[in-house]
């Protein structure tokens, strides 16, 4: 959590995500009275959580579970551009994200072990280990069948191969920053359900 952010509020990209919809969807919400918010002297909504949960129940949706305190990530992809883009997008979240890298997938294998990551976003084309054997490899082994793994890929024929060998979700390059950020939440949210 950043600092001065109150921990029982939620921000709109927050929420938003959470719902899987558009932030000026629930701008709509808000303006219309079915989601109650707060201003910030910058002019910013936040959603009190008791605010969010009621909202979520009479919807029929998913209680929200806070976010543990550092998710870890590790970006596993040969193409450092690719690398760069991935972690300059989760820094930008709003969810604090603890990150690691790799560059292949052996050292991928070996920084699960060590990183324990709680998502694993997994290039398929990859130099030594690809992607899906990665991934087969994580999923056999119970110490790191718990790993969420998001496929990555610039060859949608791959996508359910990928998703046979247990990635829970898959991405196309190029794929669009708004769904990308979608799924991560998604994926991790998922990871906290009971």
């Amino acid at each position: 959590m950043r600092p001065g952010r109150h921990p029982r509020q939620l921000t709109t990209r927050q929420a938003a995500a959470y719902c899987q919809v558009s932030i000026p969807t629930l701008m709509r919400w808000i303006a219309n009275g079915a989601l109650r918010a707060s201003r910030t002297p910058g002019g910013h909504s936040r959603i009190e959580l008791g605010e969010f949960q009621r909202f979520l129940r009479e919807r029929g949706m998913p209680p929200y579970l806070e976010p543990a305190s550092e998710s870890r990530v590790l970006v596993a992809d040969d193409e450092p551009e690719m690398v760069h883009l991935i972690v300059e997008l989760l820094r930008a979240d709003p969810e604090e994200f603890k990150l690691e890298t790799a560059g292949d997938g052996y050292e991928a294998l070996v920084k699960v072990g060590s990183f324990k990551p709680a998502l694993l976003i997994l290039d398929v084309v990859m130099p030594g280990l690809d992607g899906i054997q990665v991934c087969r490899r994580l999923k056999e082994v119970p110490e790191s069948s718990a790993v969420t793994i998001l496929g990555i890929t610039a060859h949608e024929d791959a996508v359910p191969e990928l998703l046979r060998a247990g990635a829970e979700a898959c991405l196309v390059k190029p794929f669009d920053l708004v769904d990308f950020r979608r799924v991560v939440q998604r994926l991790l949210a998922s990871r906290r359900a009971p």
